[in-house]
């Protein structure tokens, strides 16, 4: 049976900022974003993936990841994992194969309409775009410019202050 529902936008599905987003790159940055709302008693958290990581970090390190996270609770947590898979369709087609049930995917790739019947086939959904995530917000609130947010300072010895 293969579903009819559309493709998705982060609005549509209620990652509408009602359910916090925290970008993890690690297995411990994923503990730490459940535990922070495990403690609020936050029902429902969504970890969402770096920029495109699916094409340079791979399917497999983030399902694995996930795999570990869920295994890992000691206590029940609910959580929404999200795989960005930028532009790259043989990533996004991997990931929903391997039974990934949300990706975001570039909408102007040439491959997006064979992603999205994949995905519906599978009953995944494929977001357009990402989420706006928690980081996101306390920066804007705090009027740090993005690509600030990691600069350091070198000495002319080379260590960073």
């Amino acid at each position: 049976m293969i579903l009819t529902m559309p493709s998705h936008s982060s609005r549509e599905i209620g990652f509408d900022g009602s359910h916090p987003v925290f970008i993890v790159a690690t297995l411990e940055e994923g503990r730490q974003a459940l535990l922070t709302t495990f403690k609020k008693d936050v029902p429902e958290t969504i970890l969402l993936s770096p920029p495109g990581a699916a094409c340079f970090m791979g399917v497999p390190w983030w399902m694995e990841m996930m795999r570990q996270l869920r295994a890992g609770l000691k206590e029940p947590a609910r959580f929404t994992d999200i795989l960005d898979c930028g532009s790259q369709a043989g990533r996004a087609v991997s990931a929903l194969s391997r039974g990934q049930t949300h990706i975001v995917f570039d909408p102007a790739s040439p491959q997006i309409s064979a992603v999205i019947a994949l995905a519906r086939s599978t009953g995944a959904t494929v977001l357009r775009e990402r989420p706006a995530s928690c980081e996101q917000a306390l920066l804007a609130e705090r009027r740090v410019p993005a690509n600030k947010q990691f600069q350091t300072t070198h000495t002319k010895t080379g260590e960073t202050e």
